[in-house]
């Protein structure tokens, strides 16, 4: 005859099983659901709204509020999540802490949101808050080692933004469908110069360029305005998916201001950075990358070329059907 298994050895099966495994024990097993809530929950991303869970990209539809505590939160002692989205309050018993590393706390206010972080959880390595819906948020900037910011409606509120990028305590930003105005770069780099920004300082823009354009009116005048220059990162400080060509402002005795494009977002996406480097992070290029900037010029000139003819030939064929028409 077997012999059932006792409350240690059950405890110790779980403490090795399959994360989702473990949460399907609990949903139809109630017998069970003591010694496996004892087990600390490690998740790589776990997501609560008011309709469902979604514990490491595995959905779990819930339909009530006690069915959603009981199912996968209510009596345990320890959760450490890494990537934990609360999109509702409702969903977490009183007594319970979650430890995490990155955090989105969704259109909540951020001030009732974190009682149910784990005290030692903080400083954050990322913080995802609707600042519109959190007042006095800068005082959470020593909250997050990187803050993304957002607003229900940029147009309206995208003096918030302003406020965060502007403010010498702010911690390096992360800026998701918003883009920024020449202007409003040339006013947070001279910013940045008269509070004297530390080295490894960032601004990351979500929608990055495909490569950093040399002709624009943006470019030209952040160049113009800044003092800045086309140039090149040297291998020093080169990363993978980083493009080499850059533009460098001078910035102190001691460092430079970089803005670059990398492939390091989300799926691979490109993302544009404004960055403080040591001095001589960048240089004149190589041969080689003088001569693929020698192709892109040419390029342009010729689709210049091709696009003014076009145009020559798509007005002369309108001017001569007018003729026809009035004759």
């Amino acid at each position: 005859m077997t012999k059932p298994w006792t409350y240690l050895s059950l405890k110790a099966v779980f403490q090795y099983m399959d994360i989702n495994k473990r949460l399907e024990i609990n949903f139809h097993c109630p017998a069970l659901r003591s010694a496996e809530s004892s087990v600390p929950l490690n998740l790589q991303s776990l997501t609560l709204t008011k309709r469902k869970i979604v514990a490491n990209d595995v959905c779990y539809e819930v339909e009530s509020k006690s069915q959603r505590i009981k199912s996968i939160l209510d009596g345990r002692k320890e959760v450490r999540v890494e990537i934990l989205k609360l999109h509702d309050l409702g969903v977490i018993p009183e007594c319970l802490k979650i430890s995490t590393r990155n955090l989105d706390s969704g259109d909540l206010d951020l001030e009732e949101v974190l009682p149910s972080i784990n005290r030692s959880s903080f400083p954050l390595k990322e913080l995802r808050v609707n600042i519109a819906k959190t007042r006095n948020f800068e005082m959470y900037f020593g909250f997050t080692q990187i803050l993304v910011p957002f607003v229900t409606d940029y147009d309206r509120e995208k003096e918030l933004i302003r406020r965060i990028l502007y403010d010498r305590k702010s911690p390096n930003i992360v800026l998701e469908r918003v883009s920024l105005s020449s202007d409003t770069t040339v006013a947070l780099i001279q910013n940045w110069r008269d509070n004297q920004k530390e080295i490894g300082t960032v601004l990351t823009i979500q929608n990055g360029f495909r490569i950093l354009p040399i002709f624009s009116p943006y470019v030209d005048e952040l160049m113009n305005v800044l003092n800045g220059s086309i140039a090149f990162l040297n291998e020093s400080v080169l990363q993978n998916r980083m493009d080499r060509r850059c533009i460098s402002f001078p910035f102190n005795q001691t460092s430079e201001l970089v803005l670059y494009s990398i492939r390091d977002g989300p799926n691979g996406k490109r993302r544009t950075k404004l960055e403080v480097m040591p001095i001589r992070s960048t240089g004149i290029g190589t041969l080689t990358d003088l001569f693929i900037e020698l192709l892109i010029l040419l390029s342009f000139i010729f689709f210049m070329l091709i696009v003014h003819r076009l145009t020559a030939v798509a007005m002369d064929s309108i001017g001569k059907t007018t003729l026809a028409y009035f004759r």
